[in-house]
């Protein structure tokens, strides 16, 4: 059978900085359930962070040789747009959910982290991590 656990990373999270931090090493795929209560005005960006580092990185301290992270790539799994990992999810001015296949095959660690914000908005981000 398919080992298969469920985390959340984000919950309604309403300013700049990271989430949770979720030990991946365990697992080959993962899903990624954002939703992104962004009213008129207001605007985010999302980003996806992973580190193959032994102990959690810092992620919300700049990357360097000491505190080793990289922005991971997301695919749409609406449309199976990617997107960069050093542009991440942008929503301005309306909610919007989406959900992302994230290859964490390898890495260690994995959070979100929640940037340009202007206005009141609020990120909730669910994850699910399988194997084969």
């Amino acid at each position: 059978m398919r080992e298969v656990v469920n985390y959340d990373i984000l919950s309604a999270k309403a300013t700049a900085g990271i989430g949770n931090i979720i030990l991946v090493d365990d697992f080959r795929h993962m899903v990624a359930s954002i939703f992104a209560l962004v009213p008129g005005g207001a605007a985010v960006t999302v980003k996806c962070q992973g580190s193959i580092a032994e102990t959690a990185p810092t992620f919300g301290s700049a990357a360097s040789a000491t505190n080793q992270w990289e922005y991971v790539e997301m695919v749409d799994l609406n449309t199976g747009t990617a997107t960069d990992g050093d542009t991440g999810f942008s929503v301005s001015g309306a909610n919007d959910n989406r959900q992302y296949q994230v290859n964490v095959d390898g890495l260690r660690w994995i959070t979100f982290i929640l940037s340009g914000i202007t206005g009141t908005i609020a990120v909730t981000s669910k994850v699910r991590l399988y194997n084969d």
